[in-house]
């Protein structure tokens, strides 16, 4: 039966829509019918209404980049003290004990915050935690990480058949991911038309590692036997990224704090989506990217929360609100939703199905909450 629901407003992040003021969407088994003024819909609709007050709507919210198999170490990590301590800590914990009850936490608060789908980083379990994602009612890209000096002979993707996501690769990063596997990752979600995320630019230490400098961390890592033979490209993140053929429209670059002029034109016109975790690189104390000039290059933007070792929690609104209140310059509440909603459900291949309002779209809604509106 269709059922029409009614709202005090909702912004359907259609481009160049403005607000609906007493809007009224028609939904059908799930899907959205038609949406427009409630006084113009209901005249020739005799089905049940759904009435949600001063509620201020828009698309379910889509969460970018989180570490969902993390979601044990809430508040075990330390804050403020910059990388290299902080993952000095990370790697003291029992990262990979799956707690099944702080899974389903994790989930929960998502979907509470109006998180409808999740673009997840699984170091160990991806298909374990795109199973734990279609249990728990979310829509996801669950990014099977690819890291070390091996290519598998056939495949990065674990099997497994899930109606609400699916499973992709991402590279850790340039320098703890070999420039082959690198290559072959991002080889194969071309191949199967998926996207592709990478760790690029978050931190000076990368910057380090990548310019052939005295680094902390790559001290670290050799000392664990890892990256010996490593081979300095002499070149920033973003521009080795670059060499490597790994950004373009379908690469998620996530974090991009350490990044010049140059850097973000690169970025630019490959035509990559950044993912900004504005929350995380100040628990970890990286510092902050360069918010205003991603803005103004006109560079896609995201928002993610990454994970709960380096995050208070898992709602994206609480990153919007950080956003908004240390920006330097003018940033529409229109900019912000576009990073939640639009932005993510193209990058994530979900465009079809999530991320505006409109026809044919899932009827999956977020709720504004006040203390948002209010900073706009």
């Amino acid at each position: 039966m269709v059922e029409l629901v009614r709202a005090a407003k909702a912004a359907t992040m259609i481009p160049g829509s403005e607000p609906i003021d007493d809007v009224g969407i028609l939904v059908d088994q799930g899907i959205i019918k038609e949406v427009g003024r409630y006084k113009d819909l209901s005249i020739s609709h005799s089905g049940p209404v759904m009435d949600l007050g001063d509620a201020f709507l828009v698309p379910g919210l889509i969460n970018a980049h989180s570490h969902l198999e993390l979601a044990h170490l809430r508040g075990t990590c330390p804050s403020g003290q910059g990388f290299v301590t902080w993952v000095e800590n990370l790697m003291k914990q029992p990262i990979f004990d799956l707690d099944p009850a702080a899974l389903e936490s994790a989930g929960q608060e998502l979907k509470r915050s109006g998180t409808i789908l999740v673009g997840d980083i699984a170091t160990r379990f991806a298909r374990e935690m795109a199973g734990m994602l279609e249990a728990s009612g979310l829509f996801f890209v669950v990014f099977c990480e690819a890291i070390g000096e091996t290519v598998p002979r056939k495949t990065f993707i674990p099997s497994g058949d899930f109606e609400a996501g699916k499973i992709s690769v991402a590279g850790h990063s340039l320098y703890t991911t070999h420039i082959d596997v690198l290559r072959a990752a991002k080889a194969e979600t071309l191949e199967k038309g998926l996207p592709f995320s990478l760790h690029l630019a978050e931190h000076d230490e990368e910057v380090a590692i990548m310019a052939g400098d005295g680094s902390v961390f790559l001290e670290i890592l050799q000392a664990r036997g890892r990256l010996l033979d490593f081979e300095p490209p002499q070149k920033r993140p973003v521009q080795q990224a670059a060499a490597l053929g790994l950004l373009d429209e379908t690469t998620l670059a996530v974090h991009c704090v350490k990044v010049t002029d140059e850097d973000i034109e690169t970025v630019r016109q490959s035509g990559a989506t950044v993912c900004l975790c504005p929350r995380s690189n100040e628990f970890i104390g990286v510092g902050r990217a360069p918010w205003e000039k991603w803005f103004a290059s006109g560079t896609p933007l995201c928002l993610g929360t990454d994970s709960l070792a380096s995050n208070h929690d898992l709602d994206l609104w609480n990153e919007a609100v950080y956003l908004q209140q240390n920006f330097d310059g003018e940033l529409s509440l229109d900019d912000v939703l576009a990073m939640m909603t639009r932005n993510p459900a193209r990058i994530m291949g979900a465009g079809h199905i999530l991320g505006t309002l409109e026809p044919g779209k899932i009827a999956a809604f977020a709720k504004v909450p006040e203390k948002v509106t209010e900073l706009f």
